[in-house]
């Protein structure tokens, strides 16, 4: 199968034109007429993962995050992007990255975190106007908004959101005694969507990249948000993919990165 075919495929579930504006997600390196028969999936393209792909003669990387995402003047290999872009062509590996693409869409980051939890999403938490070429018109947003079957203490739902996510520590606002009910996602850096959250009456925010100033204001007006991380909630990106990926393209083997990991350390 020709890397076209298998952007087709992509495609017709995770459409690249849903995508926000300011993204890149989407081919950032590659040949559409090269033959791929290797896919690995990855949170973040690094040295260490290219130099994997290399290892195991991968065709195709498939990642969240854009490798090409600020504006590049010049290519050098003295450079740490420029050698990463060298190695990547010189070894004939295409890049590939599904990021706000695969957040908005059915199926995508979000509703994976809440099938983890055992949870059927009720509404986005941000609708963007609906495409009539995406899924016959139905709309697509950022968040997803559900309700729990009964009531569940705070510290309880976070030991299990724990698990799921296989972390081992989150930052909390909020108090510790509250019982919830509804709970909002938001993968990766969502904590803006704390004074909506509120607003819509929803009980818990889950999300990553809180800052100091946010965390006070939520504390101030009662809104109870668990900060996850950034990549606390988002490396489970491959794992999320990975069945469709391999249900819908054949003869293709697919692996998922053995360096995927968070650059933060807990002392």
């Amino acid at each position: 199968m020709i890397l076209n075919e298998v952007l087709d495929i992509i495609n017709q579930k995770y459409p690249e034109y849903i995508q926000y504006d300011w993204d890149n997600s989407g081919l950032n390196i590659g040949d559409e007429d090269s033959e791929i028969k290797k896919i690995m999936l990855t949170l973040e393209i690094t040295e260490k993962v290219i130099d994997e792909a290399i290892e195991n003669k991968v065709d195709l990387i498939i990642s969240h995050h854009p490798f090409l995402f600020s504006k590049i003047n010049k290519i050098n290999k003295k450079d740490i992007k420029g050698n990463l872009i060298y190695k990547l062509i010189s070894n004939s590996i295409s890049v590939y990255c599904m990021h706000t693409s695969y957040d908005l869409a059915a199926d995508g980051l979000n509703d994976y975190l809440l099938k983890l939890l055992g949870i059927s999403s009720d509404y986005t938490l941000e609708e963007v106007s609906s495409n009539e070429n995406y899924q016959n018109g139905e709309t697509y947003g950022l968040g997803r908004v559900a309700s729990l079957e009964k009531s569940m203490d705070v510290r309880e739902f976070i030991l299990e959101l724990k698990s799921k996510l296989n972390i081992d520590n989150v930052r909390y606002v909020g108090r510790l005694d509250k019982n919830i009910k509804t709970i909002a996602i938001v993968t990766g850096s969502g904590a803006d969507f704390f004074e909506k959250a509120k607003k819509l009456d929803i009980d818990l925010l889950i999300t990553g990249d809180m800052k100091y100033h946010q965390a006070m204001d939520a504390l101030e007006m009662d809104m109870n948000v668990v900060d996850c991380g950034h990549y606390g909630t988002e490396h489970i990106f491959a794992d999320s993919i990975i069945t469709f990926l391999e249900d819908s393209l054949e003869d293709i083997e697919i692996t998922i990165s053995k360096n995927i990991v968070d650059p933060f350390m807990d002392l």
